[in-house]
This record gives structure tokens, sequence and C-alpha cells, in this order.
């Protein structure tokens, strides 16, 4: 067995190291670039906080464009799957069946998950526009209509 000092060693790593990062270097250089593409970012907002995200059964992605004029709204209803929603502009007002409110503004991002109803409100003064990407099984429709809760005194 031979014995290698140990900054020979560091020498050998060291140089191991840079022939990774030169061959990294060199996958990026040889690219491939886009031609004749155009990209457009239709809505872009942030979660409040991070989730992790699981769903099952998922077949169908549907997006949409919602606007909601002022004092309008969505209606009581549930989705099957999931929603990732984000307010390009203005502000709405998620109001949930557990009597609890939820204010997004516009650059915000929000998930809509599970059985609980809730209607989105706008309760500003200019439309609020949502892109919404439904993530659901398929041959569901995109909602199912809910009764408002009777128990809930919003205003």
């Amino acid at each position: 067995m031979k014995k290698i000092s140990l900054s020979r060693r560091s020498g050998i790593l060291a140089t191991a190291a840079a022939a990774v990062a030169l061959a990294g270097v060199a996958s990026v250089a040889t690219a491939s670039p886009a031609h004749d593409l155009t990209a457009v970012t239709t809505a872009e907002g942030r979660f409040g906080t991070p989730h992790d995200l699981r769903v099952r059964d998922v077949t169908d992605v549907v997006e949409q464009t919602l606007t909601i004029q002022p004092g309008g709204d969505t209606g009581w209803h549930v989705h099957p799957g999931l929603v990732v929603l984000t307010v390009q502009k203005g502000t709405i007002v998620r109001k949930n069946a557990d009597c609890t409110e939820e204010v997004f503004p516009a650059g915000s991002s929000f998930i809509k998950q599970g059985n609980v109803p809730l209607n989105g409100v706008n309760e500003g003064t200019e439309p609020v526009e949502l892109h919404l990407t439904y993530l659901k099984p398929k041959g569901t429709p995109l909602r199912y209509e809910r009764e408002a809760p009777k128990y809930c005194k919003f205003d």
C-alpha cells in the first residue's frame, strides 16, 4: 500500500474538484439556447408560508383567469383536488365556512384544498384578477356549489 502525504492528497482532491467544476461549466457552455420562443408570465405570487404539496389521483390540469368586480364574489363552493391561486390585481377576501376570513392582496398566492366551503369576495373598489391552476381527478368539475353557512356572521 502506497502512502500519500497530506499535502499531496489535498492537491489530488483540489484537482478532482476543479475537474468536476470545469465539467459543469462545459455542460452549461454547450447547452442549446432557445430559438423563436416567447414566454409570457401572466401572474407571479408568493405563499405566505412554505407548502409541501401532496395530491392523489390527479390527471387533469386546468388554468383560468377570474375577474371579480367590486362587490362581486365567487359564491360558496369547494374544489375537488387542489387549486393554486395567485392574486394579480386587487385584494380578495376568502371567507371560510369555519367563520374565518383571510385577506390576499395582489402578489400573494394561496392554495385551496379540502372540503371546507369558501366564498371569495371583492370588498375593494377595483376589479380583482385571479390566476388559478386546478389539479383535479379525471371527470370531476372545477368546483361543487355549497350552501352559505348559516352560523357565520360575515359583514
